[in-house]
């Protein structure tokens, strides 16, 4: 369970309703509903996991600091490794022509390990490339090549 404060309930009724209104219906549906919650969970642990890090610009390194704890440093410089193990994970999961919902492919990226920020960059070099083309106003994209 994830703590909720009187503030964050009514911005998740504000989002139910946002999202009822891009449908442009007068009613929030239950679907509505979930995905703000989704929305909130995912954005509740993505601060909570950044506010765990600690910067260690001392060291330079990518490993984890001397609490166990990955610093953010890491976090915002990813190694080669993983930036090449990321874009193999999304190359397997997208088939040539495949249109796909982006935060849902972060989300499946993150279940399986993989950092939800390398990920997102990693869809963005794919793009630069040529090889998606986002649709939908960024929300899905299209793999091309």
């Amino acid at each position: 369970a994830i703590p909720i404060t009187v503030r964050q309930l009514e911005a998740l009724i504000r989002v139910s309703e946002s999202l009822s209104k891009m449908r442009l219906e007068e009613e929030v549906q239950s679907q509505d509903i979930v995905e703000a919650l989704r929305l909130f969970k995912v954005s509740t642990m993505a601060a909570n996991s950044t506010d765990k890090g600690t910067i260690d610009v001392s060291s330079g390194s990518n490993n984890a600091n001397s609490n166990g704890k990955r610093s953010l440093l890491s976090t915002a410089l990813p190694s080669r490794e993983e930036m090449t193990r990321t874009e193999s994970f999304l190359r397997s999961r997208l088939a040539v022509g495949a249109i796909v919902n982006k935060q849902r492919i972060v989300e499946e990226a993150a279940s399986q390990g993989y950092d939800a920020t390398v990920v997102t960059r990693v869809i963005a070099i794919l793009q630069m490339r040529g090889e998606i083309i986002e649709r939908n106003q960024g929300r899905l994209f299209k793999r091309i090549k």
